[in-house]
C-alpha cells in the first residue's frame, strides 16, 4: 500500500517548509551575536568602546535592569578623544546619540552596519547615550551614560 500522489505531495510540502524554516533561521541568526559571537565587522576600536545594538538593547541592556538602571556606561577623563563603534546586529535600524556631544545629526544605523563616532570629551558631567529613532526595543536603549570626570 503506497502513499499515493496526495500523500507524496503532503510529505514534499512538509519537507520544503522545514527546509525553508531552517534556512531562514540560519540567515536570521548567522553573525547576529545570538550564538555568542559577533560578526567580523563588529570590533571595538583601539582604545575605544564597542556598543552592540540588538534585540536585547545596547550591550544587552535588558539583562542589566533598564529602564531602572543605566546601561551601558562609559567613563572617560576630561580631554579624552572618545571613539565608539556602534554595531547593529538586529534586523531593524537603530539610532545612536550622545547628549551634548552628538545630538545632531540624527543618524540611523541600518541592520548589519556599523557607525563610528569620535568626539573630544571636553565638558565634565554625565551625559545620556540613547537611541534616537523609534524601534521595537527603543525603551531599552534610552539609559546609557557617558561620565566625563
Amino acid at each position: 500500500m503506497g502513499l499515493g500522489r496526495r500523500g507524496a505531495v503532503i510529505i514534499l510540502v512538509g519537507l520544503l517548509v522545514a527546509a525553508s524554516a531552517a534556512g531562514a533561521s540560519y540567515y536570521y541568526l548567522r553573525g547576529s551575536g545570538r550564538d555568542g559571537t559577533l560578526p567580523s565587522w563588529c570590533t571595538r576600536p583601539a582604545g575605544g568602546f564597542l556598543i552592540v545594538a540588538s534585540v536585547n538593547g545596547f550591550n544587552d541592556s535588558i539583562q542589566h535592569g533598564v529602564p531602572e538602571a543605566n546601561w551601558p556606561n562609559i567613563s572617560v577623563q576630561n580631554g579624552t578623544m572618545v571613539n565608539i563603534t556602534v554595531c547593529n546586529i538586529d534586523h531593524q535600524a537603530h539610532g545612536f546619540q550622545v547628549s551634548h556631544y552628538r545630538d545632531t545629526p540624527i543618524q540611523s544605523v541600518p541592520p548589519g552596519q556599523a557607525l563610528h563616532v569620535q568626539f573630544l570629551a571636553n565638558k565634565v558631567g554625565t551625559f545620556r547615550l540613547y537611541c534616537s529613532i523609534f524601534c521595537t526595543i527603543h525603551w531599552a536603549m534610552l539609559n546609557g551614560t557617558l561620565a566625563v570626570s
